[in-house]
């Protein structure tokens, strides 16, 4: 049964679908003994698969049964959906956009997700722009079919000025006013007393707190004049939900943690990390093998031949571009590590890692008595070794911020 007090709790939210991440994610969660959030965003996962072939119950199973096989406590893990709305399907029209929506929220109800983002401020084919007014009106639209016991164990999150999903947003950011803030707490409450759907249950919101990333820097929040909001949010029993907080440094995000920002959300940058992960092996790999993965290289080459996942991001020279692709924030190389060639070649890196000696791996890598210690505590061959070092930071970081402790 899951722990109900979890989403009580300031939390990281860990928004990614790469089970290597994911993986040591949970034995990070089970060393330190953290209550776990994780949220798949609707394009890496909705009832057509997404960009990794999983709907919400394939996800949702995946995810237990490697909770599972580490033996973490299940109670202390959550599920969540991410930006669940017409995002998949910005290029249909607005009404295909929103039915698409429906079955989304339904399949990741039905799935135990327990906490559930509607993301419906994305303007769709048949549109040139969306107003406030029309984004709350899709929220109502998704949610009035639903009943308050279909609701009762699931926190809900909304708001119309989100960022984008993903980090690099072009145009000026510009926090959240006041005023916004409290006419959208009116009408999502309007909303949620409908039929008493929601009625006086604690929600979270979405809002602008002015932070994003970009290819090689990170804008910083601007909460010099947020009192008012803080003491809006907590006197009406509401959260915030900060979007787009990767690569913020700890005390950045402490400070949207005591400015009522119960949700951290993070993503790329945890993918960021992972890959340089990969690449820090690679070149291991080349110094100890003949026989070696080349994945770099054969990521460069499908990166090239299908570039639909960062066309829009990286742009300038074929130099530019080419190291973009590795070096950046953004960190578009995340949609192309469930592609079967680049498996192939990282399970043969995999295979070669871990048959290195770890006498000579604790000398090329310098490790710690208190890494080796993690090691072998957790079980962790030398290839989950390594992205546990390269992800720890952040790890560290998210949940020292929300208030815990930890142990490494």
């Amino acid at each position: 049964m899951m722990n109900k007090k979890i989403l009580k709790n300031n939390l990281p939210s860990f928004c990614t679908s790469n089970f290597d991440v994911l993986k040591i994610i949970l034995l990070f969660s089970k060393y330190n003994n953290l209550p776990t959030l994780i949220e798949s965003t609707s394009n890496q996962v909705n009832q057509n698969g997404g960009y990794t072939g999983l709907n919400p119950s394939k996800f949702s199973k995946k995810i237990y049964n490697l909770a599972a096989s580490i033996k973490l406590n299940k109670s202390m893990l959550v599920l969540g959906g991410d930006h669940l709305g017409p995002l998949p399907w910005k290029n249909l029209t607005s009404e295909k956009a929103i039915t698409n929506s429906k079955k989304l929220v339904k399949a990741c109800i039905k799935a135990k997700y327990k906490k559930i983002h509607l993301d419906t401020a994305i303007i769709c084919k048949n549109e040139k722009r969306i107003n406030k007014e029309e984004i709350v009106s899709r929220c109502n639209n998704i949610l009035k079919d639903y009943r308050a016991k279909d609701l009762k164990n699931i926190l809900l999150v909304v708001g119309t000025e989100v960022p984008f999903a993903g980090g690099g947003q072009g145009a000026k950011i510009i926090p959240t006013k006041i005023n916004t803030i409290k006419k959208e707490y009116q009408e999502y409450k309007s909303i949620f007393n409908i039929n008493s759907i929601y009625k006086n249950k604690k929600f979270s919101l979405v809002i602008e707190p002015g932070i994003e990333f970009f290819h090689s820097h990170v804008k910083k929040s601007k909460l010099k004049k947020f009192l008012e909001k803080k003491n809006f949010s907590i006197k009406n029993n509401f959260s915030f939900e900060a979007h787009s907080s990767d690569f913020q440094s700890k005390q950045d995000l402490q400070r949207l943690v005591k400015n009522n920002f119960q949700f951290l959300k993070v993503g790329p940058e945890l993918t960021y990390y992972y890959s340089k992960a990969i690449f820090s092996m690679e070149k291991i790999e080349r110094n100890q093998f003949k026989q070696v993965s080349n994945i770099k290289n054969n990521l460069s080459k499908l990166m090239k031949s299908n570039n639909k996942y960062w066309k829009d991001y990286y742009k300038g020279s074929s130099k530019r571009i080419e190291f973009l692709k590795f070096n950046s924030y953004l960190d578009r190389v995340r949609y192309y590590w469930n592609f079967k060639k680049i498996e192939h070649s990282k399970l043969k890196l995999k295979k070669n890692i871990n048959n290195i000696n770890i006498n000579l791996l604790t000398k090329i890598l310098k490790l710690s008595k208190k890494q080796i210690l993690i090691k072998t505590k957790l079980k962790l061959n030398n290839f989950e070794m390594i992205i546990y070092i390269n992800l720890c930071k952040t790890l560290q970081k998210y949940y020292q911020a929300c208030g815990f402790k930890t142990k490494n």
